[in-house]
């Protein structure tokens, strides 16, 4: 079938009404310039943010199908930024070479040996800072799109340790302008007291075992479960962005894969939220999309779901 007279015979008959209209009504054309203007403005003023956070386990464990699954998420879910924990064995060369797959062209690595946490993104890393002093792993920070980030990946062993380094990301965050936006993500390896119905007497006794068995291990705040860490962040504005728009619990561990990189069949073992992306009083009135991801990928990439969030940058 032939469209064009069809097409054509609407062009004319468009022509016909806009010239009638302009006859009868002398602020017809007023009004479609003004129309058009607005709608330009509106479309020009949506700018959106897409944020990832991910603990990858052992850099994605450098094994070549767990890389292309982790690449066929990111087209799948296509995020803007991505914060990264646990990227043993990269480089700052080979995750440039990471960042091509996916279409970042700019990233940062805290470090080349232990655990690095990093940062990858389709626009600029602005001002950024490499922290390892008094850090149990390190943090990154950088400014993207006029958003303050902080990558972190605290103490998996002792909340007092992360009580220090909960206090010197914090410290750091203060110097910036309250009225700029700052995200704190990654790993905290600590439990927030919004999830506490969730973790009962069971969860206690685990931790208790594990504390009898490794002397190095102390998550435990006399002898109770410690919500302190996260309460910091709290105390000094920043709101958990899960939170803010969800009600219902969603673990972030564990997943189909084993902390040693082994997939199992199901997802078993305690479900745990420790992974979190924090919101000052700024961010957190950007937010229109939050969660944790759970899908075919993601099911088995690592021993951790990635969290993520979306922002209205002209909120």
């Amino acid at each position: 079938m032939d469209l064009a007279p069809i097409f054509y015979i609407n062009r004319i008959e468009l022509f016909n009404f806009t010239y009638n209209m302009m006859k009868k009504n002398r602020l017809f054309p007023i009004v479609m310039i003004l129309c058009i203007v607005m709608t330009a403005q509106v479309t020009m003023a949506q700018e959106y943010l897409k944020i990832v956070s991910y603990n990858v386990l052992y850099g994605l464990k450098k094994d070549s199908v767990n890389i292309d699954r982790f690449v066929n998420f990111t087209k799948d879910w296509n995020p803007d930024v991505i914060a990264l924990e646990e990227m043993n064995g990269y480089t700052q060369k080979t995750l440039e070479q990471l960042g091509q797959h996916i279409k970042h062209d700019y990233v940062l690595q805290s470090k080349e040996e232990g655990f690095p946490v990093a940062i990858t993104s389709k626009y600029p890393l602005v001002n950024f800072r490499k922290v390892t002093e008094n850090m149990w792993h390190s943090y990154l920070y950088a400014k993207i799109k006029g958003v303050h980030f902080f990558v972190i990946h605290f103490s998996p062993f002792n909340y007092q340790k992360r009580l220090k380094e909960v206090a010197d990301v914090l410290a750091q965050a203060k110097e910036i302008p309250a009225h700029e936006p700052i995200l704190i993500m990654g790993d905290f390896n600590s439990l927030d007291a919004s999830d506490r119905e969730q973790y009962g007497s069971k969860v206690l006794a685990g931790m208790l075992e594990n504390e009898k068995k490794h002397d190095h291990i102390r998550n435990l705040n006399n002898g109770q479960i410690d919500y302190s860490v996260l309460g910091k962040l709290k105390e000094a504005g920043f709101q958990d962005t899960y939170r803010l728009l969800h009600q219902n619990f969603e673990s972030t561990v564990p997943t189909f894969k084993d902390g040693n990189g082994q997939v199992k069949q199901s997802a078993t073992g305690v479900p745990k939220r420790i992974d979190f992306i924090w919101a000052n009083a700024r961010a957190a009135k950007m937010v229109i999309k939050s969660g944790v991801i759970k899908n075919e990928f993601t099911h088995y990439i690592s021993d951790h779901y990635p969290t993520y969030v979306e922002l209205d940058l002209m909120k």
